[in-house]
């Protein structure tokens, strides 16, 4: 055991040795996360994915001088090429501030594809396959995660204990702990058990580092069993139902279904997953899988791509449209790569989604350019088929059909979502909130999945406006989430008297009930009367949430015995059904 130990630890540090600019940039991520954790204020978000990225790039960067170098000037310029990309990503990215849903995709999706170059590229032209590549990598990040995971775990009992039963210890020392952990330990020990891979500098490696490189790629005797006898046949079974539910339901609103779609996907990633995994293996049940379930899978991408496309017609393109039509492209041409052509040539299927990755986050074709000019399009050209749209401006119109109305609604709500408002010079930039969107269009807002004959409502209470409440001179408060379908009892002790606050149903009304030791009722208050004095002006607010003041969010119910104050924080309305959160203000006579 201290053998091994010593071997692992040799190990982490020539994994130091090997990638020296991605230590660099480690050490900054934990930096970066030290003064995040002692500054809680300022958002350091840019900084720490700059870092992250950085790491990553320059990962990649050593793999492919170790490939394909042999000069130490090579792998200089590798290195300064990893940090001048880096560079370019931060000043990409304008201010903390601003790392918005697109950033955010965009650089998951880099990272993403960085990822699989670090996997593919020592498999390039290599004696060592793809399938091998990705195996040490699995391996190695279950191992590093359960290593994490016991160290995290037993780092935080210590202080625990020390915090208990010694000295006090700061809250924060926990932060600054599993930031060593998973900013330093966990990237430098999952990239020990990377092997040293054939490359152009040594195309024959010594005895030792063979071995290392065997013990690296191969595939261990459980996780054999696992995939053969568990995951494929659990896939197999997967695969039935799929296809007799697709059989069973094939008709015309079966392509727009809203199961179809997310079902296909996850179905093709389990897929594409698992042929990789059973590449490296040569039993019979892998043997099968390989055979058949690629030229399965080709139809059900055809079948997945189509939904999605046209789900496009029905709402035009998004970015997550976009990604989903990309990923069955790149699906049917995995499953054409796994049914015929050698298993070694599984690389190309990383190769073509790395290439996917970069088209769509690279202008002009990326994700989010496409999705926005389609949705401003969309949102124009149904403002001018009902002449909601001269010289630039809008012409409110509350005549058009509901269908228009759900694409204006809808085109708006994304448009806003992704923050492209403020490049819009005809769209005001807040137009969701308050009443902008009914003073815009001459409507109130009408969202999918809502049937159009019905209406809904929405009130919430300004806390900004009034952030004190003033209590005096009740005797408790309760606070309550109040909905349509839920009952409950709040004991509320009252001067050594113990009360029941009960919620109940009756038939489409909420009834709020106090009753005392006896059980007998000392108030009743129907919340639907309430509701509907908080709602009552709604309409002239709009698409938008109706923002109360306390006054006005403050409905009084009392009699002889009792008064009861119903402070109503956020009220929601459909198809007459009730959701809201309040605090009742209880005092008694």
């Amino acid at each position: 055991m201290i053998e091994r130990l010593k071997n692992k630890l040799i190990g982490v540090v020539k994994a130091v040795d090997r990638y020296p600019l991605t230590m660099l940039f480690l050490v900054a991520v934990a930096t970066v996360n030290v003064i995040s954790i002692q500054n809680e204020k300022e958002d350091f978000s840019k900084y720490l994915f700059t870092f992250v990225v950085g790491a990553m790039l320059s990962v990649v960067g050593q793999h492919v001088y170790e490939r394909f170098c042999t000069k130490a000037s090579e792998r200089f310029m590798l290195m300064g090429g990893a940090i001048l990309l880096t560079a370019g990503y931060y000043f990409m990215i304008p201010s903390a501030s601003a790392f918005n849903i697109e950033i955010s995709i965009k650089t998951a999706v880099a990272m993403f594809a960085l990822l699989m170059a670090f996997i593919w590229v020592p498999a390039i032209k290599s004696k060592v396959t793809f399938n091998e590549s990705f195996m040490s990598a699995f391996k190695a990040f279950f191992i590093t995660a359960l290593f994490s995971a016991v160290l995290a775990g037993g780092v935080s009992t210590i202080i625990f204990a020390i915090d208990q039963l010694l000295f006090s210890i700061h809250y924060k020392v926990y932060s600054h702990a599993l930031n060593i952990i998973f900013s330093l330990f966990a990237p430098i020990f999952f990239l020990s058990f990377t092997p040293p891979y054939p490359g152009k500098k040594d195309t024959n490696l010594s005895t030792d580092q063979l071995e290392k490189m065997e013990r690296a790629i191969s595939v261990p005797k459980t996780l054999g069993i696992l995939i053969s006898y568990v995951i494929i046949p659990l896939t197999a079974v997967y695969t039935i139902i799929l296809f007799v539910y697709v059989l069973l339901n094939i008709r015309g609103d079966f392509w727009t279904n809203n199961l179809l779609e997310p079902m296909l996907v996850s179905y093709t990633i389990t897929v594409i997953f698992v042929c990789i995994l059973a590449s490296s293996l040569d039993n019979q049940s892998a043997m099968i899988f390989r055979r058949i379930f690629p030229k399965v899978l080709i139809p059900i991408v055809l079948f997945q791509t189509i939904a999605s496309i046209l789900k496009i017609s029905e709402a035009g393109v998004t970015h997550g449209r976009y990604y989903v039509i990309m990923f069955g492209i790149f699906a049917f041409i995995s499953g054409i790569i796994f049914s015929f052509f050698p298993v070694r040539k599984n690389g190309w299927i990383a190769a073509v989604l790395i290439v996917f990755s970069a088209i769509s986050i690279i202008p002009p074709i990326d994700a989010f350019t496409v999705s926005r000019t389609n949705q401003i399009n969309v949102l124009k050209d149904t403002l001018t088929e009902n002449g909601m749209l001269e010289e630039g401006k809008i012409v409110p119109n509350s005549s058009i059909s509901e269908k228009d109305k759900k694409t204006i609604t809808r085109t708006v709500s994304y448009l806003d979502s992704m923050d492209y408002l403020k490049k819009i010079d005809w769209l005001p930039d807040n137009i969701l909130y308050d009443d902008h969107f009914q003073k815009t269009f001459g409507f109130q807002a009408v969202y999918d999945g809502i049937d159009g004959g019905g209406k809904s409502q929405y009130a919430d209470l300004d806390w900004q406006e009034s952030p004190v409440v003033n209590i005096e001179p009740y005797d408790r408060m309760v606070q309550l989430t109040v909905n349509s379908k839920e009952v409950q009892q709040v004991p509320v002790e009252i001067n050594n008297v113990h009360y029941i606050l009960k919620q109940e149903l009756e038939s489409d009304d909420i009834i709020l009930r106090l009753v005392d030791e006896q059980n007998a009722e000392l108030i009743k208050v129907h919340t639907k009367e309430v509701f509907a004095e908080i709602l009552e002006d709604e309409e002239s607010y709009g698409g938008g949430t109706k923002m109360l003041s306390v006054k006005k969010a403050t409905v009084t119910r009392e009699n002889d015995k009792v008064r009861m104050d119903l402070l109503i924080t956020s009220v929601s309305h459909y198809d007459n059904q009730f959701f809201a959160d309040m605090f009742v203000l209880l005092k008694i006579k």
